[in-house]
């Protein structure tokens, strides 16, 4: 029997600093074989597990790994500008979509404050690192486009700096939900990633402050299985910083019960909030879950990527 979702794009975030090398590059693999647009994987940790054994790799690493691992997907991890040079950054873009045909998405974030003094990084406030992103962006842009760029400000000091432009575009995903950022996405973004639960009333009132219709992705916590018990203790672990979603919102914003349902509830998601890609939030699912969620959810056509 065809799901309401046949066909339809679908991402899927592999992301959380959980998983081994080995058990994304599968992961990523299986998810390229089930028709998936986008795999996202780890990248920049600003916001450290607590867990000592937690695997930290380096995002331009990963992303290769999971590029290599696929032949159709686009792969991004997500890069924070606090841990990069925009030069050196722009550089590894450009490598990454050259090596895989085309299939690197620039995926960018603030990021959080908490803990970066432990990666000997200065604590900023919510707006500075806005604006970190906002400069970075905007250098970013104009040497993917090939421009020759110098700039000058007390984190930033380029001169005459040029990257040999991709061959295709590097599309560039900015995740944000704030006022300062939606500016930011506006500015800079190909493609905005809603960073707010799904639900109708919470993306709304954020796609109102843009003036420009922009491609926009939503994460979506799936535990294909589960009890809405089970499903809303994993989120609150997971997605602490939407604590405050509860009660019938929380078990509309879930997936959660049998795949029959999970497959209902996706499409009526994408329905109502006119998302244009729902990426599967698989955050702290060993390998074996992980897996059977890809399969459970998965598009039951293979996509076509342009």
């Amino acid at each position: 029997m065809s799901s309401p979702e046949s066909g339809a794009r679908l991402g899927v975030a592999l992301t959380g600093h959980w998983l081994a090398l080995d058990q994304i590059q599968r992961l990523a693999r299986r998810a390229d074989e089930l028709g998936y647009a986008v795999v996202l994987v780890d990248g920049d940790a600003s916001l450290l597990p607590q867990r000592p054994d937690a695997p930290l790799y380096d995002p331009s690493v990963l992303a290769a790994l999971a590029l290599a691992a696929t032949s159709r997907t686009r792969v991004g991890s997500i890069r924070l500008p606090a841990f990069w040079n925009p030069l050196l950054l722009a550089r590894s873009l450009v490598t990454l979509q050259e090596a895989s045909a085309g299939r690197m998405l620039g995926f960018f974030g603030a990021g959080v404050g908490r803990r970066v003094g432990r990666l000997g990084l200065p604590v900023l406030s919510g707006r500075q690192r806005v604006a970190q992103l906002d400069e970075t962006l905007d250098i970013v842009r104009r040497l993917l486009a090939g421009e020759t760029v110098s700039h000058r400000s007390p984190r930033i000091q380029l001169e005459q700096a040029f990257v040999q432009p991709p061959s295709q575009p590097v599309p560039l995903v900015v995740a944000a939900a704030g006022p300062q950022g939606l500016a930011v996405v506006e500015r800079h973004a190909d493609v905005w990633d809603a960073n707010v639960p799904p639900l109708r009333e919470r993306l709304e009132p954020l796609r109102a402050r843009l003036s420009r219709k922009l491609e926009t992705w939503i994460w979506v916590f799936a535990r294909p299985g589960a009890s809405i018990e089970a499903a809303a203790k994993d989120y609150h672990r997971h997605c602490p910083w939407f604590a405050d979603v509860a009660g019938p919102a929380l078990e509309r914003a879930l997936l959660w019960g049998e795949p029959d349902r999970c497959r209902e509830q996706l499409s009526t998601l994408r329905a109502l909030l006119d998302v244009d890609l729902p990426v599967l939030d698989l955050v702290g699912l060993d390998e074996s879950a992980a897996l059977g969620a890809l399969e459970a959810l998965a598009p039951a056509k293979k996509t076509k990527f342009s």
